[in-house]
């Protein structure tokens, strides 16, 4: 019979691991569109695009890398 891995343990902060999952998602999103509506001279949707990469940047910082186990 196999015994557990000792080191093994349960993810008790799924919840947070997919909002990150969908923050990224979004945030891979604008940075596509960037360079897309820059060269398309689009500067109402670039400024919004900018904003949402710089959103999800920080909420990312916040909650994602600022809670990394060493």
């Amino acid at each position: 019979m196999r015994q557990e891995d000792p080191g093994f343990r349960k993810n008790t902060s799924f919840g947070r691991d997919m909002f990150n999952v969908a923050t990224g998602i979004v945030w891979q999103l604008g940075l596509i569109a960037l360079p897309i509506l820059f060269v398309v001279q689009d500067q109402p949707r670039l400024w919004g695009a900018l904003g949402i990469v710089l959103l999800c940047s920080y909420v990312l910082k916040k909650n994602w890398y600022d809670k990394l186990e060493n």
